[in-house]
């Protein structure tokens, strides 16, 4: 069995047949990669796009994008808004940077990185942290317009309206992710600048592109993430960064090469229950872009490569090559059940005060985003053609170690408020 897309909604339909109707998406919205690189320097008026190693990752995406991913129209007006934009801000950071070098000396002083498998409940933990005032977490507008937001240009709505097109696209995705452009998002919003980030490879149908980025040394696109956020602290919030993206958990080695002194909250959920929920909202990011899904070969492949993300970080914090000293293991089930009292938990392993203010906020924000507030997101090993008891066995090794809640059924289904 593999996974079945939810159907699209008639307007997409409709709007994918205008590309038919001229033989094909590509003659209305290029992804030509010259034609864009010159489009981004036409629109800004700049030329300098900084160190070039970016290029041969762009290069690489963007055929990847042409040969693979069988793009509809709204795939690719959605993938050629995202690729302008970040050629935009390499630009215009580029030039920022030219003109106030300062920006660049600030510290970066013990960033908290948000770690777990998809759908292990780092989203919704990151909203709670970052719901306190005392804390600062990357919007996704910020992320989008970089330059804008430190020059006090407020673009949030018009990031808010661009974001949460997505679930105009694909309603389905509503139940399974929050998007705003207003909420903190990934850093792989950040990493997509140097062409280097899940972002691609997980909205898209590149297998090209996902062989290179598993290759690709990305220390160049965490020292770019380094330097965005001494970008965005230019604008004058002295206040601890609380970053987050499960795809940091593929990269720990390079995250504390780059933030020596980061330290690491470590979301733990049920691997029965995180591998169909990531399977299905992995295919529906696909499908919002792309003509044909086929997750049959994904599936098997999540299963083994988690399985062994999981082992090789046991092993590396058993070792020392990581510093086990600086992880913050969470429950996923402790999250749920006490949100206030996990994110207390979690602050006083961080040496942090959990003040009344905090206390206040991570409530309020707690209450106002219960459990299956946006709809149910239903998901099962059976819908996804794996064993259940298969599955328990490969990752005992993991649910033993971290003393995991397994969940008593083999097929489950969800209502998912942001994990």
């Amino acid at each position: 069995m593999a996974w079945t897309p939810p159907p699209r909604p008639g307007w997409v339909d409709n709007l994918i047949a205008h590309g038919d109707a001229v033989g094909g998406s590509e003659h209305l919205v290029s992804l030509d990669p010259g034609e864009m690189l010159d489009e981004a320097q036409r629109s800004t008026g700049l030329s300098d796009f900084g160190d070039d190693g970016w290029s041969e990752h762009y290069a690489v995406l963007v055929a990847s994008l042409e040969e693979e991913s069988q793009l509809h129209l709204v795939g690719r007006l959605l993938v050629r808004t995202e690729i302008l934009q970040a050629l935009r801000n390499r630009l215009q950071l580029a030039e920022l940077w030219r003109r106030r070098a300062e920006i660049l000396e600030a510290p970066i002083d013990e960033p908290v990185f948000i770690v777990g498998s998809p759908r292990s409940g780092t989203s919704i933990l990151h909203e709670l942290m970052a719901s306190d005032p005392a804390t600062r977490a990357p919007a996704m507008w910020e992320m989008q317009h970089p330059v804008d937001a430190i020059e006090g240009r407020d673009l949030s709505e018009i990031s808010d309206l661009v974001t949460r097109f997505w679930h105009d696209v694909q309603p389905e995705y509503e139940t399974m992710h929050a998007n705003s452009g207003h909420l903190p998002n990934e850093c792989i919003f950040i990493t997509l600048h140097e062409f280097l980030s899940d972002h691609w490879s997980g909205c898209h149908v590149v297998p090209s592109y996902e062989g290179h980025l598993y290759t690709a040394d990305q220390t160049p696109a965490y020292a770019y993430h380094r330097r965005f956020l001494q970008t965005l602290q230019h604008r004058g919030e002295s206040r601890r960064w609380l970053l987050k993206a499960p795809s940091h958990l593929s990269q720990l080695c390079t995250l504390f090469a780059v933030y020596p002194d980061a330290k690491i909250i470590r979301t733990h959920r049920d691997p029965l229950a995180t591998l169909p929920s990531a399977v299905s909202l992995m295919g529906t990011l696909k499908w919002m872009r792309c003509r044909e899904v086929d997750m049959t070969r994904a599936q098997a492949q999540l299963a083994f490569g988690y399985a062994y993300l999981y082992q090789q970080e046991i092993e590396q914090r058993a070792s020392g090559e990581l510093p086990d000293e600086r992880f913050v293991d969470v429950d996923f089930d402790a999250l749920v059940r006490d949100p206030v009292a996990t994110v207390e938990g979690v602050y006083g392993r961080l040496g942090w005060s959990f003040t009344e203010q905090a206390r206040s906020a991570v409530s309020r924000y707690a209450a106002g985003k219960p459990k299956g507030s946006r709809g149910v997101h239903r998901y099962s090993l059976d819908e996804i053609g794996l064993d259940g008891r298969e599955e328990r066995e490969r990752f005992r090794f993991y649910t033993e170690h971290y003393g995991v809640t397994e969940t008593e059924a083999l097929e489950g289904s969800g209502a998912t408020a942001g994990p």
